[in-house]
């Protein structure tokens, strides 16, 4: 690739235990050259497959989501001033890359570009269930960002303009097999009960109302803890409100999952509430990570 066609991107895949996954990501961002692999501790092949399929991997015990993306930002030698941070789970797509392409014909001012995500399940994607377009923080000059933690994700901190990037990329969720995705979501599911409980849920009128996507979505899930029978709503809400009953027997699965995480998330949130005697300690265990996959707001 001569300089002329050099995006100045690196990409930063976080990992632990993903030597199912780990290959197929690293491959998808062939055309992007500058590849690290972030590693938390991998037991299986993760670290080798990584070395062996052109990444530089590194090793870093795992905090939170916020605190191992600002480790990656202050860290990993990395050849440009653009990161782009992945999970293991997710693809670059060639679309993506002419996209990327595209803006660094220029020298952008942005602290860093929210990117939507193709939610991926059964072979098909879910764009109504998935509540497509759904942006997250994935693209950032590495001078310009950083993260804080918030529920079982991350949110960015900057004083720079944020932009946006139509063109998704791959998320397949559910790649590690149904048991992961619900043992990894009875973990979110604890800190977004415990994150509720800090931030309250008082939500504006201005929040609500805003044209921001984020910033709306956030104030909606704030406002669904006052909300009874939570995880019958939003079985509603993918199905019908989004129309995720077209999209078969793989919308209808994610629904019933989706379900199974909210009540688990409204179980915990209820007993947080009434201060109940013993349980914090089981609804509010020490940080760990247990798989790097997307950590976000989106409960994908």
């Amino acid at each position: 690739m001569t300089d002329q066609n050099i995006i100045p991107v690196s990409v930063v895949i976080l990992t632990l235990n993903e030597e199912i996954n780990v290959v197929d990501c690293i491959a998808s961002c062939r055309e992007l050259g500058d590849v690290h692999v972030l590693d938390s501790g991998s037991t299986d092949r993760t670290r080798e497959l990584g070395e062996a399929h052109g990444a530089t991997v590194w090793n870093h015990p795992f905090e939170s989501f916020g605190a191992q993306r600002n480790w990656a930002i202050d860290n990993i030698t990395v050849q440009h001033d653009w990161i782009l941070h992945l999970d293991a789970d997710e693809r670059v797509t060639p679309e993506l890359v002419q996209a990327l392409r595209e803006l660094f014909t220029s020298d952008p001012s942005e602290a860093g570009f929210y990117l939507p995500n193709k939610l991926m399940l059964m072979g098909r994607w879910l764009r109504r269930c998935g509540g497509y377009p759904t942006y997250q923080m994935r693209l950032f000059h590495r001078e310009r960002m950083r993260f804080q933690d918030y529920g079982h994700g991350q949110r960015e901190l900057t004083d720079g303009e944020i932009g946006t990037i139509d063109e998704p990329y791959l998320h397949y969720a559910f790649s590690k097999g149904v048991s992961d995705w619900l043992a990894k979501h009875n973990r979110y599911s604890t800190e977004e009960a415990n994150q509720a409980i800090q931030a309250g849920t008082h939500v504006g009128l201005g929040d609500l109302l805003s044209r921001d996507r984020i910033r709306q979505r956030r104030a909606l899930k704030r406002l669904s803890f006052r909300l009874p029978m939570r995880d019958k709503l939003r079985v509603i809400q993918l199905l019908l409100v989004q129309g995720g009953i077209l999209e078969g027997r793989a919308g209808l699965m994610y629904a019933r999952l989706i379900a199974i995480y909210e009540r688990m998330t409204n179980v915990k949130y209820r007993l947080l509430c009434r201060d109940t005697s013993g349980f914090e300690a089981d609804v509010l265990p020490p940080k760990s990570q247990t798989d790097a996959s997307e950590a976000s707001e989106s409960t994908s």
